[in-house]
């Protein structure tokens, strides 16, 4: 392979040897690198933008955290109201279980459940969440169109010998 495609950040000079092939250019192995802290990028990688970054620097950069366990979330992203959740983290106030992909489920006061959980929420929590008149709203954002899966973005370098 020959030359680099300047893009992406590489060197744009003749590559002889080991190349790293990676979003569709032929790389230098040492000009592969995390666009962020410009360590050298071998295995997986994430691209934003058009530029390559380390899975750590990704996801301090543009990852989402749960906002139950504070910890980043990679793979399936639960989104509600406009917060993200671990599929695992989030379970239903009434019996304890996750929500399946593309499950209806309901809201109120940051307390979730199945819809088929929600006859036996009278006496669950205090009273002003589950009284008659509540804003109980139906959370659209956990429905199967808007689950994000981040294993999509993550990419394998491929190294090829010239």
């Amino acid at each position: 392979s020959s030359g680099i495609n300047a893009e992406y950040g590489g060197c744009n000079k003749d590559i002889t040897g080991r190349s790293v092939v990676a979003m569709d250019a032929d790389w230098h192995v040492d000009c592969f690198a995390c666009y962020y802290c410009k360590a050298p990028l071998a295995g997986e990688y994430m691209v934003k933008d058009g530029h390559p970054y380390c899975e750590a620097d990704y996801l301090n950069l543009f990852g989402q955290k749960c906002k139950i366990c504070d910890q980043f979330i990679v793979g399936r992203v639960l989104q509600a109201g406009g917060v993200s959740y671990h599929n695992s983290c989030l379970r239903c106030q009434v019996c304890s279980n996750s929500f399946a992909e593309g499950q209806e489920i309901f809201t109120q006061d940051g307390i979730f459940w199945h819809t088929e959980c929600e006859p036996y929420l009278e006496g669950f929590g205090e009273s002003e969440y589950f009284d008659d008149g509540g804003d109980e709203e139906q959370v659209a954002g956990l429905v199967t169109d808007d689950v994000a899966d981040l294993e999509e973005g993550i990419s394998d370098l491929r190294v090829e010998e010239n």
